[in-house]
């Protein structure tokens, strides 16, 4: 495991998507923070689509100090959505002590990892979290136009992150030295929320800094062209909310049966409050009934 080097794992499953590839690369490349590694993780391309994609990014990996780059290509047949596969597919490749994940259609500010390493340092955290904005975006053929942002996700800590996701996949960074090498793997049965199922099992495990929530190190991009892979409500048919049913279920079932870490426990409830072991879900009930009596 290389000290220093930053892993960034980058998901692409289609490969008439490369104008926006090489806007998130570029972000990349623009890094403040040194060290940089891309793995690039596509979804069952043929040889001349990969060839495409090294052609594509050549120009702007030419540029002083890039990133280097290495590209993982999941060619299984199953499942038709990879999109977990290809995270895994990812952390298998990975080498350096920090870890971080950025989709193909989304991008980072230059002093995005520059912040957050700072922030691991300083506390001794096994992940920290900055902001990330929700932008809306048209896109083009040759140009995306950012019609507007709104302000990050409302959360200030660990405990409203086990209530429900504020934290975007890129919006965080992992130091693998404090890390049990068993929590770094999605669940390859979620297709939907799967980074969500993760940042449950690893804010459960080791300590979370969220003292860089001020800063916002990224755009979060949501467009109008009906590419965007995640779940939302304005698109959801009648079958997607059936399947987002199952899904939820999961989540919840992560909930009830994820034990804390007793250094989270304790940095959660405090060194005073002596209590057995409890799961996600115990700790969200205890909290709420606390809070009641308080009131």
């Amino acid at each position: 495991m290389i000290d220093g080097q930053i892993d960034c794992i980058v998901r692409l499953h289609d490969p008439s998507r490369l104008l926006e590839l090489q806007r998130c690369i570029f972000s990349l490349v623009g890094q403040n923070q040194g060290l940089l590694r891309v793995i690039l993780v596509t979804q069952r391309f043929s040889l001349d689509e990969l060839h495409r994609v090294r052609s594509v990014l050549e120009p702007v990996l030419a540029i002083p100090d890039a990133p280097t780059l290495e590209i993982r290509n999941w060619n299984s047949a199953v499942p038709r959505d990879a999109r977990t596969e290809l995270l895994n597919l990812g952390l298998e490749a990975a080498t350096g002590r920090y870890l971080a994940f950025l989709d193909y259609d989304d991008t980072l500010f230059p002093e995005a990892y520059e912040i957050l390493l700072r922030r691991l340092r300083s506390s001794g955290a096994g992940v920290a979290f900055a902001s990330v904005r929700p932008v809306k975006a048209d896109m083009f053929l040759h140009f995306v136009h950012v019609k507007a942002h709104k302000a990050p996700y409302a959360g200030k800590g660990v405990t409203d992150l086990f209530r429900g996701n504020f934290c975007p996949i890129h919006s965080y960074l992992i130091d693998r030295w404090k890390v049990p090498s068993d929590i770094l793997r999605f669940d390859t049965a979620l297709s939907w929320e799967e980074d969500y199922d993760f940042l449950l099992r690893l804010c459960a495990s080791v300590s979370a800094d969220f003292g860089a929530l001020e800063h916002i190190i990224g755009d979060y991009y949501f467009k109008n062209d009906g590419s965007n892979t995640i779940w939302s409500a304005e698109v959801l048919s009648m079958e997607k909310a059936r399947a987002y049913e199952y899904v939820a279920s999961r989540i919840e079932m992560r909930r009830l049966r994820t034990i804390l870490a007793p250094e989270v426990q304790q940095s959660i409830l405090g060194k005073n409050e002596e209590r057995q072991p409890l799961t996600i879900r115990m700790l969200l009930d205890h909290l709420d009934a606390r809070r009641r009596v308080s009131h």
